[in-house]
């Protein structure tokens, strides 16, 4: 059965009719302003073609539009200096240059017509154009030299001319237009237009200083002395938009300038000095878009940065640490005004019976629903986070009221209680919010987290959907310090144990390294998570005497697998924050070292971000102190925390390890492929390694290891193994 033909409705072809029409027009005026201003060779052959500027962008924007909008308005100027015959010819060869020029990009991706990557102005003006204006030159130099315009003779000069004249077209007028709709990047501020008028002065004043002193003065010179500072200085100033502007503006200057310098026409200037022209306009547009697209670039990778460190990349909601930076703000301010500050700390109900029956992707669907919801809900001025997993939280400011955030609370649950569709299926949701309230519950930021977070668990407890804080909440903190004694009593009696994840190299398929991670195992049998006795750990100090443990026993280890010929990789230990932050850290681990015989080669220390950047100057100290010894450091859950990027740079690191909740959504979720796409780059950029978290799939072992990352870890090449059965990958080579 043959597919139905679908007719273009009546809007659909006025507006191609429309389209068609002006770029005829704009096109035909590009082009007769070239003929009077710069032709060349045979009354026909122009210097500077600037309707192939149009017709490159009109074939971008608009596609079959533009390409027949090329041709009409290429006939219609090209047919008043050629007979019609050869004015057809020569409108086909334009309309077939602008179709190369448009569409050619489109199937080198990824391509932005808006030329704001390098590899976007490499496509456009190394590919593209070059290969467009080429096909332009050959159609018109050999269909004038069929119908006797242009002499045998003429054919070399003419194709250069033309070519030269196509290119500095397209590299003159089409980004300008290309980038018109990013007008909005260019600073507003009294001191950039200060700066940018300096800016045009200056290139007017100098070109005329050059032609009043200088003769004779070639055009190409004031491109090489005074334009390209010029456009160099806006591409660094004025992004995109502001380069191509100095481009144009120019173009302008430089043409008149060859118009006076020849004697009021172009076609009396020398061959050799129209090349030279030619050559240097060309240059000085290729510099000032690849300069301005590099910074473009770098200043898109920063945001996008500045972003992941501040923002959660799943739902779009501020992150911990922005959080905990905006509660330290808002304590301040309420301590300042006398006013009162609520602390909303939401848990979700039968979100993990969701996550672990429906998979991953519906759980982050889940996720993205409710803060969303959370963020509609409440008023511009208030402040909503996700801490973690299914975990947010909301800072609400007001006069003190006893109870005054009970109305907003029932709000949201009721919102948060409303069912949706996911994938044909209807969920339902509800929350466990436990707030606390500054200055009655507290006068820091940690107390009144804590304390919320106590309350949280008591209503989940009770099914109240709500709890404030209050005394009677010492059961839950007693429950704490039970397991804060039966953590002492373990590291007492023996009840810990190492588990190792293998480190892959993709490059070799080897094993290059281990992490190591503790294991309670109560005498009583099972075993309890790491995610409940490390927190404690931290918060009560036995982080210090179990890591203490973790390093000692690891190197032990160590060097039992090397003693028995085991030819064992480099082992990581995690340094939590306490641990980093510890005066004494070195002196310990130097000490386990020299008890143990291990080198410092052989052991690698992992810092969480946030750990790192919670105190840059200590920590250069710090790194630098380990690095000293011999020691690698790796910079753990990045992207969770709060990175600077100068600071960043000048540490001495030398690897990043993406956490595995960005590596989750790389499959699924294009900004997330981004995001870790730029992570890698940067690592680089930096000259250090990068390790994939959480790997679980080949399908994204697959996508990692097209973007250059080095060393992966997951489910994938193994799970935390005891020391025996982790031996037995040591050897061994995978092949994904």
């Amino acid at each position: 059965m043959l597919p139905r033909l679908v007719l273009p409705t009546l809007a659909d072809a006025r507006r191609f009719a429309l389209i068609v029409a002006l770029t005829a027009l704009v096109y035909a005026l590009a082009g007769w302003i070239s003929l009077k201003v710069a032709t060349y060779v045979a009354g026909v052959i122009a210097a500077v073609w600037l309707a192939a500027g149009i017709g490159a962008m009109a074939s971008l924007r608009f596609g079959l539009a533009g390409v027949a909008g090329v041709l009409v308005g290429g006939f219609v100027i090209i047919s008043q200096v050629v007979p019609v015959d050869a004015a057809i010819r020569l409108a086909l060869g334009a309309a077939a240059s602008a179709a190369i020029m448009g569409y050619l990009p489109r199937y080198l991706q990824p391509f932005s017509p808006t030329l704001e990557s390098v590899p976007s102005v490499a496509k456009f003006a190394l590919v593209a154009a070059p290969l467009g204006c080429g096909v332009s030159a050959l159609f018109g130099v050999f269909s004038l030299n069929a119908a006797g315009i242009l002499a045998d003779d003429q054919v070399l000069q003419g194709m250069w001319v033309w070519w030269l004249g196509d290119v500095l077209g397209v590299y003159l007028i089409a980004p300008v237009l290309l980038t018109a709709s990013r007008w909005d990047l260019l600073p507003t501020s009294k001191t950039a237009r200060v700066e940018g008028l300096v800016l045009i002065l200056s290139m007017l004043l100098l070109t005329y200083a050059m032609l009043s002193n200088l003769q004779p003065l070639r055009p190409s010179e004031v491109v090489l002395f005074v334009l390209v500072p010029g456009v160099l200085w806006a591409a660094l100033r004025f992004s995109v938009t502001g380069a191509s502007l100095a481009i144009f503006l120019s173009a302008l200057i430089v043409l008149g300038v060859a118009v006076v310098s020849s004697g009021g026409a172009i076609s009396s200037t020398s061959p050799r000095e129209l090349f030279a022209l030619q050559v240097s306009m060309i240059a000085m547009a290729l510099a000032g878009l690849f300069v301005s697209a590099a910074l473009a670039e770098r200043r898109h990778s920063e945001l996008r940065l500045d972003r992941l460190a501040n923002h959660d990349p799943l739902t779009g909601l501020p992150n911990r640490s922005y959080f905990q930076d905006f509660l330290g703000h808002a304590l301040a301010r309420a301590q300042r005004e006398k006013s009162q500050v609520s602390l909303l700390f939401i848990d979700l109900d039968r979100f993990k019976h969701i996550n672990d029956s429906q998979g991953h992707e519906i759980g982050d669907q889940v996720l993205r629903v409710v803060g969303r919801r959370l963020d509609e809900e409440l008023r511009a001025d208030d402040f909503v986070a996700r801490l973690g997993g299914d975990e947010f939280a909301i800072i609400l400011t007001h006069p003190p009221a006893s109870r005054a955030a009970s109305r907003v609370v029932r709000k949201l649950l009721k919102t948060l209680a409303e069912p949706f569709k996911l994938e044909h299926r209807r969920y339902a949701i509800g929350a466990s919010i436990g707030i606390s309230v500054y200055p009655d519950d507290g006068l820091d930021a940690n107390t009144l987290l804590r304390q919320a977070d106590l309350a949280m668990y008591q209503a989940k407890q009770r099914r109240s959907g709500f709890e404030y804080f209050s005394d009677e909440l010492n059961t839950v903190a007693q429950q704490q310090l039970s397991l804060e004694n039966g953590l002492r009593q373990a590291l007492d009696h023996g009840e810990l144990a190492l588990a190792y994840q293998p480190k892959l190299d993709l490059a070799s398929g080897r094993v290059v390294g281990l992490e190591v991670l503790a294991r309670w195992l109560p005498r009583s049998g099972g075993m309890i998570e790491p995610s409940r006795f490390i927190p404690v750990a931290e918060e009560t100090g036995l982080i210090m005497p179990l890591g203490r443990w973790v390093a000692r026993a690891t190197c032990e280890q160590w060097i039992a697998w090397r003693d028995a010929g085991l030819n064992p990789p480099p082992v990581a230990i995690n340094l939590s924050p306490r641990q980093f932050s510890d005066a004494h850290l070195i002196e310990d681990i130097d000490a386990i070292l020299a008890d143990t015989g291990m080198e410092a080669m052989h052991l690698q220390l992992e810092v969480t971000e946030s750990a790192a950047m919670e105190n840059p100057l200590r920590t250069f100290d710090m790194l630098d102190a380990l690095r000293q010894r011999g020691f690698h450091v790796y910079i753990d859950d990045f992207g969770t925390g709060h990175s600077n990027l100068g600071q960043l740079k000048r540490m001495p690191i030398d690897a990043l390890k993406i956490d595995k909740s960005f590596i989750d959504d790389v499959l699924v979720d294009s900004d997330g492929a981004e995001i870790v796409n730029a992570i890698i780059r940067l690592s680089h950029a930096l000259n250090m390694r990068v390790v994939a978290e959480g790997v679980e799939t080949v399908e994204q072992v697959a996508f990692l290891k097209k973007q250059g990352c080095d060393e992966i870890q997951g489910y994938v090449v193994a799970k935390p193994l005891p020391p025996d059965k982790v031996a037995a990958l040591f050897a061994q080579r995978f092949d994904f």
